[in-house]
C-alpha cells in the first residue's frame, strides 16, 4: 500500500528532467552556443598579434647578434649569423604586419603607428614614416607653447627631424629620465634599441635592451617544432610496434572505463549543467565583478577569470551529484584518478604524439582563413599582461582549474558513458566534439578536436584520469609559457 505511489512520482521526476533537457537543449543553441560560435568568428584574433611579436622577437634577437651582445665565435661573422638565424627581412616583414593591423583598425592607434614609424625609419624609409608620424594625432604637449612638452612629443618631434632629413635635437631627450623616455615608447625593447639607433641616442636607456632575446626566441622557435618532431618520431615506434605485434597475442586490455552515469542522465548534466547553469552563473559573477575589475586593471582581469571559471564549474560538480545521488550512486571512485608514476610519462607520450597533428592542424586552418578571427579572449590577456602576480592567477585557471574540471566533465563522465551506449571509438569522437564546441570558437574547433582525440586515446589507454590532466596541465602550461615569452 505505501509502494503504490512511487512509480507515479518517479514518471513525475522523468517527465520534469525530460522538460529540463529540452529547454537546456534550445538554450544551448539559440542563446549559449549558436551566437557565440558563430561570433567567435567576428571576435579580434590573436593571430595577427602573435605574428607581430615574433617578428619583433625575432628583430630583436637580430640586432642582438649585429650589435655584438650576443657573443659570436671568433672568426664568425656576426651579420652573416644574423642572417642564418633570423633571416635578412625581419624588419621589413614587421613593417607589413604592422600596416596590416593598422588597417584593420577603425581608427589610428598611437601606439602601433609609433612602432611602425620607428620600423620604418629603420629600414631607410623615411619619407613613410615622415607621413605616418604626421598623420597621427597629437599627444599631449606637441605643438602647444604654453605647455611644456612631454616626452611622448620630444620623442614625436625628434622622429619628425629625422624623418625629414633635417639635424635632430636630441639633447632634450637625452636629459630625460629613462622611465620617462620608457613611457613615451612602445613597451618592448625592440622599440628602445630602434629609437637610441635611429636618433644616435646616448641614453642609459639603450643599454641592455637586448638582454634575454636570444634565450627568448630559441624557446619559442625551437622548443615547439623540437617537441613536434618529437611527436612524429614516436608514430613511428607507434607503427612499427604495431606491425609487429600484428601476428602476436595481444597484450592485456587497459582498465575498463567507469560509466558513472546513464545517457540521459549525461545529457541533463552535460546540457542543463555544464552549459545553461555554468554560463548562467559566470555570466552573473562576471557582472557582479565588472566595477572591480575595471579599477584593478590586468591584476582584476586575472583574478575575475579565475572567479568567473569556478563560478562556472561549480553548476556542473552540483548537478552531477544530484543526479549521480538520485541513481543511488555515491562516492568518487568512478573517478579512476590512478595518480603514479606512470601518469607523468603516459601524459608526456601522449602529447608528444598529439603535438604535430595539433600544430599542423592549425597551421592549415591560419592559411584557409588567414583573415578570421575568433581566438580565445584570455590569450590576448596574457598576451598584453605585464604583471606577474596576475599571470600567476592565469596560470592558476590555465593550468590547475580548467584541466581539472574539463577533465572529469569530458573524459570522466561523457566519454565513459557515451562509450557504454555507442562504443568506444564512437565515445571518443563525441566527447572530443563536445570538448572542442565547448570552447566557443570555430576557428580553434579543429586543433581543439584533434587535441581532445588525444585526451580521449590516453583515457582509453590507460584508464587513468590523472594522465589526462596532466596532458591537459602541460598543454595549457605550454601555450602560456610562449605567450609570456612573446610579452617581454
Amino acid at each position: 500500500m505505501n509502494q503504490t505511489p512511487r512509480p507515479h512520482r518517479l514518471k513525475w521526476v522523468e517527465d520534469v528532467q525530460k522538460l529540463l533537457l529540452a529547454l537546456s537543449l534550445v538554450l544551448t543553441v539559440f542563446v549559449f552556443w549558436g551566437p557565440s560560435l558563430l561570433g567567435s568568428l567576428e571576435r579580434p584574433s590573436v593571430q595577427g598579434v602573435l605574428e607581430q611579436r615574433q617578428l619583433e622577437l625575432q628583430a630583436l634577437a637580430s640586432r642582438a647578434v649585429g650589435e655584438g651582445t650576443v657573443t659570436v665565435p671568433p672568426g664568425g661573422n656576426a651579420s652573416l649569423l644574423s642572417r642564418q638565424l633570423f633571416g635578412p627581412d625581419a624588419l621589413q616583414e614587421l613593417a607589413v604586419v604592422l600596416q596590416e593591423r593598422q588597417d584593420n583598425t577603425a581608427t589610428t592607434d598611437q601606439d602601433l603607428g609609433l612602432r611602425q614609424a620607428l620600423v620604418l625609419l629603420a629600414i631607410h624609409q623615411p619619407e613613410q614614416a615622415r607621413l605616418l608620424l604626421e598623420s597621427l594625432p597629437p599627444v599631449m604637449g606637441q605643438g602647444e607653447p604654453s605647455e611644456e612638452p612631454s616626452a611622448a612629443a620630444l620623442l614625436r618631434q625628434a622622429l619628425l627631424q629625422r624623418a625629414a632629413g633635417t639635424p635632430t635635437k636630441v639633447a632634450p631627450l637625452a636629459d630625460l629620465a629613462p622611465e620617462a623616455l620608457e613611457d613615451a615608447l612602445p613597451r618592448h625593447p625592440l622599440y628602445p634599441s630602434l629609437a637610441c639607433s635611429v636618433l644616435d641616442l646616448d641614453h642609459p636607456f639603450c643599454r641592455g635592451s637586448h638582454a634575454g632575446a636570444m634565450t627568448r626566441l630559441v624557446l619559442v622557435g625551437l622548443v615547439g617544432p623540437l617537441a613536434a618532431l618529437v611527436g612524429i618520431l614516436l608514430w613511428l615506434v607507434q607503427l612499427a610496434r604495431w606491425l609487429w605485434s600484428r601476428n602476436r597475442s595481444q597484450p592485456p586490455s587497459s582498465q575498463p572505463m567507469a560509466a558513472p552515469l546513464t545517457l540521459s542522465a549525461l545529457m541533463l548534466f552535460f546540457f542543463s549543467g555544464v552549459v545553461v547553469l555554468g554560463n548562467g552563473c559566470g555570466i552573473l559573477a562576471l557582472s557582479a565583478l565588472r566595477p572591480w575589475i575595471q579599477q584593478a586593471g590586468s591584476m582584476g582581469q586575472a583574478m575575475a577569470t579565475m572567479l568567473v571559471y569556478g563560478a562556472q564549474a561549480l553548476p556542473g560538480l552540483a548537478v552531477l551529484h544530484w543526479l549521480r545521488r538520485s541513481e543511488g550512486q555515491s562516492g568518487w571512485q568512478w573517478l579512476q584518478w590512478g595518480l603514479g608514476w606512470r601518469s607523468l610519462p603516459m601524459a608526456l607520450g601522449t602529447l608528444l604524439l598529439t603535438l604535430p597533428l595539433v600544430l599542423l592542424t592549425s597551421w592549415g586552418v591560419s592559411r584557409l582563413f588567414p583573415h578570421v578571427g575568433g581566438s580565445n579572449p584570455l590569450l590576448d590577456l596574457v598576451l598584453n599582461s605585464r604583471d606577474w602576480t596576475a599571470l600567476i592567477f592565469f596560470a592558476l585557471t590555465a593550468c590547475v582549474l580548467a584541466p581539472l574540471y574539463e577533465e572529469l566533465v569530458f573524459r570522466a563522465t561523457v566519454l565513459p558513458t557515451m562509450a557504454r551506449s555507442y562504443g568506444t571509438g564512437a565515445g571518443v569522437l563525441l566527447s572530443s566534439l563536445l570538448f572542442a564546441a565547448a570552447h566557443l570558437s570555430l576557428v580553434e574547433f579543429l586543433p581543439l578536436l584533434i587535441l581532445g582525440l588525444g585526451l580521449g586515446w590516453l583515457r582509453l589507454r590507460g584508464g587513468r584520469l590523472s594522465a589526462c590532466v596532466l596532458m591537459h596541465a602541460t598543454w595549457n602550461g605550454y601555450t602560456l609559457a610562449n605567450l609570456v615569452l612573446l610579452s617581454l
